[in-house]
């Protein structure tokens, strides 16, 4: 009778874990669906982020003491849980982001989660919204007592654009919904909003004004290599490991120019990804044209049963909010596993920008062709993300595999699919082409981010590095390079990848005749297990 009372343990202390990260991050908890956290912002002065990073560790202690009689199941939970606090402790302790990256602060400001789906009436919403807003200022004047005298540079631009994008929306969509509220909740809406775009504005003129920026944004050897064992639990050299993505850039590159080849004997890469760029939609029809997709692509993959995926499943595209532009191509806003209303997925397709000129419109528009939209539809949508989140929803055992994230592990199955689906019949030649030139762009940051972060390789060299393996234009390049100076955790998508097909390896190793969907049923299973576990995980 002792394993149903270390079960109920474990659930208890599972829930303990949970509330505390979301202490500190009570956005995440809206978008899983627990709106008990609604409104909320989390304290980051100095000496309750101490307290934080102290509860923490005792919470670490009491999940190791409990860890060794659990079941198999229960232990991969516990080993989840400790990944997620580490992380967390990593982030305030070795990086100190809370001094050092206002992106950390930035990315809390958003009201998206309350508008963006209907899962509760607009009133409610809408009075959440506000809530947000009046914790604004007081939040943002905590991040500027905790913010460093000098800051990097790469960093501070990226949260200047995200705090802007913010702005953009509360006037756009957040000023769109509370519209359909009742009067006084209106009227609250504008006050709060005024408030709190004033306390952006003075956070933003504080981030040029009262700190000196540097190009110092690289975490250095030896935080890169504990960050591969808090986020993925990998101990091998860091050198070792860019050896992974500098062999697959080499693989990636030699088999683009054999598809080149397949496609028409004696073209070049550059002339065949010419004429796919040159097939792209127009502005006004770039939502219409990736909503098109979507339709074909998951009634392919349910006929031919390649994962599980429950019933019901809805999803609508829309233009990527503003606060995520500067860095985001496309994205998945899937529905939190708790969520009872608003359930369909958001699917997030970046528009060119209305001040655009002509020619980067241009650019970023071949970037987003027709043959690449289907390529990214692979990894949002049918099977990646949104695939592996309803997945999490319906099929998970605990709250740990329904709401816990790896990094590595989702982009990595993301990454995954785009391969598996053409492995398995989907798409042509053209689609292989475009699945290799996005395997090397994530080749590309797997190996900027290593280098950046440990090796001194600054931006713009990343920026070109970029450009020259990835076959990508200077806009998008430059996007990508600045991304990794503090997403240096986008390495995952190749990682990921990698690691997921040596899991795949051995499970067909010792199950040879099952069939592909056994192994991405047990895979998805998982939830977000870090990826350095899965050879042991997988059998």
């Amino acid at each position: 009778m002792g394993i149903p009372v270390l079960v109920s343990r474990l659930d208890k202390l599972e829930e303990q874990v949970f509330h505390h990260v979301f202490e500190l991050n009570p956005r995440q908890a809206v978008m899983l669906g627990l709106h008990d956290y609604d409104g909320l912002l989390p304290d980051v002065s100095s000496d309750r982020l101490k307290g934080w990073a102290d509860k923490a560790i005792g919470l670490l202690e009491r999940i190791k003491d409990e860890f060794h009689e659990l079941d198999k199941e229960g232990r991969q939970d516990a080993q989840s849980m400790e990944t997620m606090l580490e992380r967390m402790l990593f982030e305030i302790q070795d990086l100190r982001a809370y001094s050092t990256r206002p992106t950390i602060h930035a990315l809390q400001l958003s009201a998206t989660p309350y508008i963006s789906r209907e899962y509760a009436p607009v009133d409610a919403r809408i009075g959440a919204v506000n809530k947000h807003l009046r914790k604004v200022p007081e939040f943002l004047d905590q991040a500027s007592a905790n913010l460093d005298p000098t800051l990097a540079d790469p960093i501070v631009e990226v949260a200047i654009k995200q705090i802007q994008g913010v702005i953009r929306d509360l006037d756009g969509d957040a000023a769109r919904e509370a519209a359909k509220a009742n009067v006084a909740i209106r009227e609250e809406f504008e006050r709060s909003k005024g408030e709190a775009v004033l306390a952006m504005v003075d956070f933003i003129e504080a981030l040029h004004e009262e700190h000196k920026t540097s190009m110092d944004f690289a975490l250095g050897r030896e935080r890169f290599q504990k960050l591969l064992w808090v986020n993925d639990r990998i101990r091998q050299p860091v050198e070792e490991m860019l050896e992974l993505a500098l062999r697959d850039l080499e693989a990636n590159a030699k088999a683009l120019r054999e598809v080149t080849e397949r496609i028409r004997p004696g073209a070049t890469v550059s002339t065949i990804l010419e004429e796919i760029q040159q097939d792209h939609p127009t502005a006004k029809l770039l939502l219409d044209d990736a909503a098109e997709g979507l339709h074909d692509l998951e009634g392919w993959l349910r006929e031919r049963e390649l994962v599980r995926i429950p019933a019901g499943t809805r999803v609508r595209v829309v233009p990527t909010p503003s606060h995520m532009r500067a860095t985001t191509t496309a994205a998945m806003s899937s529905p939190g596993p708790f969520e009872k209303e608003g359930v369909e997925g958001l699917y997030y397709v970046t528009p060119p920008e209305d001040g655009w000129d002509a020619k980067r419109t241009e650019e970023w528009l071949r970037h987003l062709n027709r043959v690449t939209l289907k390529e990214i539809a692979i990894h949002e949508v049918w099977p990646g993300h949104y695939t592996h989140r309803v997945f999490q929803k319906e099929f998970g055992t605990s709250m740990t595999r329904k709401a816990y994230w790896n990094y590595a592990f989702g982009e990595g199955w993301a990454h995954y699919c785009e391969e598996m689906m053409l492995d398995e019949g989907y798409g042509v030649e053209r689609l292989r082409f475009i699945q290799l030139k996005e395997a090397l762009l994530r080749d590309c940051r797997f190996i900027v981010s290593f280098k950046m972060h440990t090796q001194g390789m600054t931006l713009d060299e990343a920026r070109r590095f970029i450009m020259k393996n990835a076959l990508m234009e200077a806009g998008p390049a430059e996007r990508e390079a600045l991304r990794g100076t503090f997403d240096h955790s986008y390495y995952g998508y190749t990682l990921g990848k990698l690691f997921i097909k040596k899991a795949r390896e051995r499970f067909f190793h010792a199950h040879p005749d099952e069939p592909i969907r056994t192994f991405h049923d047990k895979l998805l299973s998982l939830g977000g297990a870090p990826v350095g576990h899965l050879e042991s995980l997988i059998i």
